[in-house]
């Protein structure tokens, strides 16, 4: 059976054809660094990335939470430590306002004192976090938890939880409510500060100092709360990270190509069209020469 020419026309044109994309295609993938440049070059390829990266960006997300917990419970902490030394500030004063070589002069210049750390306290309690909220105003945190007006110290905010997302059905506690405590303190200094001024040695020795004990056990069992919870938020940062970066790992499986057979490959395409258009001029001048014949 005679070939027609214009079969073997097509025949040669579909091999160049052929050839081209082939190369078209590794050239881009050598170019990218990607086996996958757009979804019909692997379709389950393509469904399995879509699929990793919506884990991914949920991961993304857990661990913004996470920061942002360890953000305001690292500043409740700091804020902690400086109420800490306050409070032990107070208590040598208290203890030096309680002995009986301290005259009134003295007691009154330690009242004085007092007011000093009163008005610090006020605006540790008034601290806010990295996002600028104030971290102990519970959840009304654009609200100014702590004022002072005529009749002392009043809250503003409220005890309400703020928790964040760590994962599926997974959530930590990010603030840490003022209240009591703060009021508290601010109560016990007063105590102590009107002491001070009245001399009343007996109660800032039975009275005052066993209050201002009390507070630094609750400062410092607070601070042990937000230790174990920064620990918690530590922990499971670097699980996400992990999972994240395997993730990110398998994504590169599937998409990235192996440069070194990538070039080979490449070699390989370039050499086909080569010889698919040597095979194409040899094929067209032997049909003209047939066409002569």
């Amino acid at each position: 059976m005679r070939i027609s020419t214009s079969y073997k026309y097509d025949t040669l044109q579909f091999d160049i054809q052929n050839a081209a994309d082939r190369l078209a295609t590794i050239t881009q993938q050598v170019a990218t660094g990607k086996r996958i440049n757009q979804p019909s070059d692997d379709p389950v390829g393509v469904g399995q990335t879509i699929n990793m990266r919506s884990l991914q960006s949920a991961m993304e997300q857990y661990q913004s939470n996470l920061n942002t917990a360890k953000g305001s419970l690292g500043t409740v902490d700091n804020t902690a430590s400086d109420i800490t030394d306050l409070l032990n500030q107070a208590n040598q004063i208290a203890v030096s306002g309680a002995s009986g070589t301290t005259d009134q002069i003295g007691r009154n210049a330690m009242a004085a004192q007092i007011t000093s750390l009163q008005a610090r306290l006020v605006d540790l309690a008034n601290t806010k976090g990295p996002d600028g909220s104030y971290i102990f105003a519970g959840q009304k945190t654009n609200t100014k938890p702590y004022t002072i007006n005529a009749g002392g110290l009043v809250f503003n905010g409220n005890v309400n939880p703020i928790r964040v997302e760590t994962g599926p059905g997974e959530t930590v506690q990010a603030n840490v409510p003022g209240e009591p405590m703060i009021s508290d303190l601010y109560t016990r200094l007063e105590s102590l500060k009107s002491n001070l001024t009245g001399g009343q040695v007996g109660a800032i020795s039975g009275i005052d100092l066993a209050n201002l004990k009390s507070s630094l056990d609750t400062v410092s069992n607070m601070r042990g709360d937000v230790g174990a919870r920064m620990q918690t938020v530590q922990d499971m940062t670097s699980q996400w990270q992990r999972r994240s970066d395997d993730l990110t790992k398998n994504i590169s499986d599937v998409e990235d190509i192996d440069m070194s057979a990538a070039m080979v490959q490449y070699q390989q395409a370039t050499q086909a069209y080569q010889a698919a258009l040597t095979v194409a001029g040899q094929g067209f001048r032997l049909s003209i020469l047939d066409f002569i014949n």
